[in-house]
């Protein structure tokens, strides 16, 4: 792999510009979470490589820093996936893959579970059942011989209130 496959590594100076050590466990997250053979979050990550158990405290303390955001991340992710010389593109515009799908959850309080209809012609399943409705949005790579979509978002759309999440607006009362 070329140099310009690592280059998600180097928003270093910008994400995590005030904290050194933030950047090194968010490299360690990521080869966790790429190794990782199981899907218990933190733990796994420990096990898979092999980090010592005093390291759990400071995994866990770094889901919570506030020296990055997901959004700051996901904006960084976009950008170098758009200048990516894979990025397939008709024209000047690159081309992006949408679709959703539906997973089952069995939780009653769970947040954003709803009564989803089921789109199985099978008649031995039931016509509704309660669970996630998920949007996802991926972009068209390509090295010229074969096409594959990255990810570049992925949303549960039914279930939460889309108004919950803007921030509150000052009221100017008369």
């Amino acid at each position: 792999m070329d140099a310009t496959g690592w280059k998600p590594f180097s928003i270093h100076s910008d994400l995590c510009r005030t904290r050194q050590a933030t950047f090194a466990w968010f490299v360690v997250v990521v080869l966790g979470l790429l190794m990782r053979s199981d899907p218990l979050g933190v733990s796994s990550i420990v096990q898979a490589l092999g980090l010592a158990p005093h390291t759990y405290p400071c995994l866990l303390h770094f889901f919570h820093s506030t020296a990055w955001t997901v959004e700051r991340l996901m904006a960084y992710w976009w950008q170098w996936q758009t200048q990516h010389p894979f990025a397939f593109r008709v024209g000047d515009r690159i081309v992006l893959v949408a679709d959703h799908t539906k997973t089952p959850k069995d939780g009653r309080k769970m947040p954003a579970v709803t009564t989803l209809h089921q789109d199985s012609e099978t008649s031995s399943q039931p016509g509704f059942f309660r669970g996630h409705n998920w949007g996802c949005v991926s972009q068209l790579m390509t090295d010229g011989k074969k096409y594959w979509a990255t990810p570049l978002l992925a949303h549960i759309h039914q279930g939460l209130d889309p108004l919950k999440f803007l921030p509150k607006l000052k009221q100017n009362k008369p």
